[in-house]
């Protein structure tokens, strides 16, 4: 590993950069870690998304982009782990060494590397990777890291120096290469390799260390504009409870909520109960399932993963309040809905929408009512934290977002789409994941959307509808999913 000194006294950033005094990566480690090659050139990268890589923007300005390959998850390229793919697309910035290339294909098995928040500081240890030349080696077929010393952050890059071992440096190859921080045992990028003295590299006489990385930290922003589905995040699976027309409930997991691939872990689901009819059923947070029932009971279960918790008597529920009949009616039924943080929002006869949050250890449930008319909406639904989409009775969707904590509306009924009176139910599984049960000849279709805030569009589901992710669900009784299964980030 080591980087480039162009011209005496002159520290330069090179197209091509690796580490001199590094050691090679242990197999199965830095899976990221990319190596990226066009004619003529090549340098180091980082996954940061499936079908994206970030690097050094001297390692691909004036390259032709159709004939550049990019390996990721092959720390040793003599092996056939990992997978090969072709450039596709180059997203530079100007104010420094940095550009997100988009892959022809996804890259599948290998986690990406997370983009940190936090500015590196003075005295910082970080971790560089890289594919470029050693001390040994001109061209190395092995990944090699080492540890780099903080010093000098500036507004765009940072200075490093050796530190284990002392004599460490970057090399030709090693441009665009990641320098990490270990936070909590994973990995985050902090930036990218820039330029180097070179000292040690092979080939190399220069005696002065150090070198520069890019910062990363700072573009969080402008990297989910480029690539929005790093704006969520999501967890392996999304339960989703069904309450079919005899009574019984059912789970399912839901195995790509963020790209709404057609993937469920069972596709017969988990029966967890029976006897649900003559309830709205509405999911919450970490297992949680209340029950709006027709007695007026507004009821709270929790699904633990094995079994419902029970309470002191023995009970699968509390009952928490009395009234709530009317959310079992067909006018009310989709007036109800749960938040990403456990709150829960209803239109009432009043026109307007209440707030609530249970706390389980007092057993209180607090209650707000909140400003302006709800009454124009037939359905509501919680998709994050305090985003509540509202449809009105044109099939019109809004988000509004509520911060409970101030109790303001920091977004109000921005216009979200229209053709939503097709959806008989609307669920969410948080991080403004949305999605639609309708009926259509022949059965039923369960439709996926994704609202990208940070571009103010929706995902590409590749078609002028939602993407068809299950059949069947149109003619449940009742279908919720957990809002806490995806969140924004």
């Amino acid at each position: 590993m080591a980087v480039a000194v162009l011209g005496a006294g002159l520290l330069v950033t090179s197209p091509a950069h690796a580490v001199s005094g590094g050691a090679p990566a242990k197999d199965g480690t830095y899976q990221y870690a990319a190596k990226i090659e066009f004619p003529g050139r090549a340098c180091s990268g980082a996954l940061i998304e499936a079908q994206w890589v970030i690097t050094a923007k001297s390692c691909v300005t004036g390259v032709q982009l159709d004939a550049g390959t990019v390996t990721v998850g092959r720390t040793n390229l003599t092996s056939n782990t990992g997978q090969v793919v072709k450039a596709a697309t180059v997203l530079s910035r100007e104010d420094r060494n940095v550009a997100l290339v988009k892959l022809g294909a996804p890259v599948s098995g290998v986690a990406p590397l997370k983009v940190s928040k936090a500015t590196p500081q003075n005295g910082d240890v970080l971790g560089i990777a890289g594919f470029g030349r050693t001390a040994t080696e001109w061209v190395p077929n092995q990944l090699h890291t080492a540890t780099f010393q903080v010093k000098n952050v500036g507004k765009t890059t940072f200075e490093v120096i050796g530190h284990t071992p002392a004599n460490a440096s970057t090399c030709k190859g090693d441009a665009g290469g990641p320098v990490v921080r270990e936070t909590n045992g994973k990995p985050e990028l902090v930036g990218l390799n820039d330029a180097s003295w070179q000292s040690g590299c092979l080939g190399e006489t220069e005696t002065r260390q150090g070198g520069t990385a890019a910062r990363v930290d700072d573009l969080n922003d402008w990297i989910k504009q480029q690539i929005p589905n790093l704006s969520v995040e999501c967890k392996p699976a999304a339960p989703m409870y069904v309450v079919r027309n005899d009574g019984e409930v059912r789970l399912y997991a839901h195995t790509d909520p963020k790209n709404g691939a057609f993937t469920w872990a069972d596709n017969t689901g988990q029966i967890i109960g029976a006897g649900w009819l003559g309830a709205r059923t509405i999911a919450g947070p970490d297992g949680v399932i209340y029950l709006a029932v027709d007695n007026g009971e507004f009821r709270r279960y929790r699904w633990n993963g094995q079994d419902w918790d029970r309470n002191q008597s023995g009970a699968q529920y509390d009952v928490l309040d009395a009234g709530w009949g009317r959310y079992v009616t067909p006018e009310y039924r989709n007036r109800i809905t749960v938040d990403t943080n456990g709150h829960i929002y209803t239109i009432e006869p009043d026109g307007k929408l209440h707030w609530r949050s249970y706390d389980p250890a007092s057993k209180k449930l607090d209650h707000r009512v909140l400003t302006g008319d709800w009454g124009q909406y037939n359905l509501i639904v919680g998709a994050g934290q305090g985003v509540i989409y509202a449809r009105n009775t044109k099939g019109e969707i809004f988000r509004h977002v509520y911060d409970a904590v101030s109790g303001q509306w920091t977004q109000w009924a921005k216009p979200g789409g229209f053709g939503w009176q097709d959806f008989n139910a609307v669920m969410s599984v948080g991080g403004d994941i949305l999605y639609g049960a309708r009926l259509v000849q022949g059965g039923g279709e369960l439709l996926w959307y994704r609202y990208q805030p940070v571009t103010d569009s929706w995902a590409d589901t590749g078609r002028d509808i939602g993407k068809l992710v299950g059949t069947g669900w149109a003619n449940e009784f009742s279908i919720t999913a957990a809002p806490d299964s995806c969140r924004a980030i």
